[in-house]
C-alpha cells in the first residue's frame, strides 16, 4: 500500500496501490470562414500574387513532402511534423525534467514515510526522511537558490525536521509536515520549472520515463531469485512506480484523444507493473513492463525511448564521467569546499553509477556492490568527516581502479 501526497493538492492525503485511471481531453477545433468581396483587380498586383503564391506551394512542399500527399497523410507525416516540432523543446530540456523528477522522487520518500510512520517502523520511516536530505537534495539545490533562496531555506529546513520527528511526534503531526512539505514542493515546481513545461504533456511523460528509469535500478538492487534482498530500495522503486503512476495519470487529459487508446494501454502496463512488483517478481518481468510503457510513451510522443527514460543502453559514457566528477571532487576538497565536495560525489553515485549497476553486476555482483559502498557511503563519510585529504585521494585511487575493471568487463560484454 503506498501513500500518495497529490502533487497538485497538497491538503488532500491518498491511499493508492499503484493503480491508475485515465482521464481523456477533448480537442476542439475551430474553423474560421473566409469571406472575400468582388473588388477591381490590378493586373500587376494579380500577377505578383500568382507568383507569391505558386512559391509558398512550392516551399510548403520542398520542406515538407507530407503537405502534397493529401488525405493520405493526414494525422501521419503533417501530424508527426507538428508533434516533432511541439515537443523539440520538451526533449531538448532534460535539466528541467531530471529536477522535477528529483522532485517526484521526494515525494516517493515521503509516501514511504509516513506508510512506515502509520504501521509504528520508525526505522524505515527514518531512512525515507534521510534519503532527500543524503542523496537528491544537493542536484536541486543550486537550481532552488538561484530562483527563490527564501523557498530554498523553507524546504530543506522542513525536510530536516520532518526526519526529526519520526521518532517523537504522533501520525497525525507527521502527516501534517508532510503535507506542508508536498506544498512547498509545488512552490518549488512552479518557481523553477516553466508553467509551458508542465503543461506539456510531452515534458510530464519524459518524468514518467525518467521516474520508472530510476525505480527499474532500485527494484534490481532489492530482489534477487524473487526474494526481497534490500526493503528500502524495495520501497523506493515502489514509491517511485507510484509516483509515475500519479504524474501520468494528473498528465493524461493534455494528450490529444486521438491517442486516447494509447492511455488506456499504458494504464493497462501500469497495473501489471504494480502487481509484478507487489508480487515481488524477478526483476527482468519488471524492466519488462517498464519497457513496455517507455515504448508506448514513444509512440505517443514521437521521442525516443532512450530520451523519455533519461538513459541510453551504451554505458561507456558513465564510468568516464564519474571519474570526471571524482576528479572535481577531489578538486574542491583541496580547496576546503567539502559541500561542493559531497555535491560532486553523490552525483558521481546517482546521476552516473546508478545506471551502470545492473550491467555491471550481471558479470561481477561483488565487484558492484563494493564499488557501490565505496561511492555512495564511504566517500561521502570522508568528505562530511574532514578527513586528510591524503585519505581521500587514497580512496578516490580505489575507486578509479574498480571503474577499470569494471569498464573492461562491461566493454567485454558488448
Amino acid at each position: 500500500m503506498c501513500y500518495s501526497l497529490d502533487r497538485e493538492s497538497p491538503n488532500e492525503i491518498n491511499r493508492i496501490c499503484c493503480k491508475l485511471g485515465s482521464t481523456n481531453m477533448r480537442m476542439q477545433n475551430e474553423s474560421k470562414s473566409l469571406t472575400s468581396s468582388k473588388r477591381h483587380i490590378n493586373p500587376v498586383l494579380f500577377a505578383a500574387c500568382i507568383a507569391a503564391a505558386t512559391m509558398a506551394i512550392f516551399t510548403s512542399v520542398y520542406l515538407y513532402p507530407g503537405f502534397a500527399q493529401g488525405q493520405e497523410s493526414e494525422g501521419t507525416e503533417v501530424g508527426t511534423i507538428q508533434n516533432v516540432t511541439n515537443l523539440s523543446t520538451s526533449a531538448s530540456n532534460s535539466s528541467l525534467v531530471d529536477f522535477d523528477s528529483n522532485i517526484e522522487q521526494i515525494r516517493g520518500h515521503l509516501d514511504q514515510a509516513v506508510a512506515n510512520k502509520e504501521i509504528g517502523n520508525t526505522t524505515l520511516a527514518k531512512a525515507h526522511t534521510l534519503h532527500p536530505i543524503d542523496e537528491i537534495y544537493s542536484s536541486i539545490e543550486v537550481q532552488i537558490e538561484a530562483t527563490d533562496p527564501s523557498l530554498n531555506q523553507s524546504l530543506s529546513t522542513s525536510l530536516s525536521q520532518l526526519s526529526n520527528m519520526v521518532d517523537n511526534s504522533t501520525v497525525d503531526e507527521f502527516k501534517t509536515k508532510a503535507l506542508d512539505i508536498n506544498g512547498l514542493l509545488n512552490d518549488t515546481v512552479g518557481k523553477v520549472v516553466p508553467a509551458q513545461e508542465t503543461s506539456d504533456s510531452a515534458f510530464n511523460l519524459m518524468v514518467v520515463g525518467n521516474l520508472l528509469s530510476v525505480a527499474e535500478n532500485e527494484y534490481k538492487e532489492a530482489i534477487e531469485n524473487g526474494q526481497l534482498k534490500e526493503i528500502v530500495e524495495y520501497q523506493d522503486g515502489q514509491a517511485f512506480i507510484s509516483r509515475a503512476g500519479s504524474v501520468f495519470n494528473e498528465s493524461s487529459h493534455m494528450i490529444p484523444q486521438e491517442k486516447s487508446a494509447d492511455i488506456q494501454v499504458i494504464n493497462g502496463f501500469f497495473t501489471d507493473l504494480g502487481n509484478a512488483v507487489q508480487e515481488k517478481s524477478n526483476p527482468e518481468v519488471i524492466s519488462n513492463e517498464i519497457g513496455s510503457i517507455l515504448h508506448e510513451i514513444s509512440e505517443v510522443t514521437g521521442i525516443n525511448e532512450e530520451s523519455i527514460s533519461g538513459t541510453s543502453g551504451d554505458t561507456s559514457a558513465f564510468i568516464p564521467e564519474i571519474r570526471n566528477l571524482l576528479n572535481q571532487t577531489l578538486d574542491e576538497y583541496k580547496n576546503q569546499n567539502y559541500d561542493q565536495a559531497d555535491t560532486l560525489a553523490i552525483q558521481a553515485y546517482l546521476d552516473n553509477y546508478e545506471f551502470i549497476e545492473a550491467p555491471l553486476a550481471e558479470q561481477n555482483k561483488t565487484l558492484m556492490e563494493t564499488t557501490e559502498l565505496m561511492l555512495r557511503e564511504d566517500l561521502r563519510q570522508l568528505i562530511q568527516t574532514h578527513a586528510p585529504l591524503e585519505q581521500i585521494q587514497e580512496h578516490i585511487d580505489k575507486i578509479n581502479s574498480n571503474l577499470n575493471q569494471a569498464e573492461e568487463l562491461l566493454a567485454a560484454s558488448g
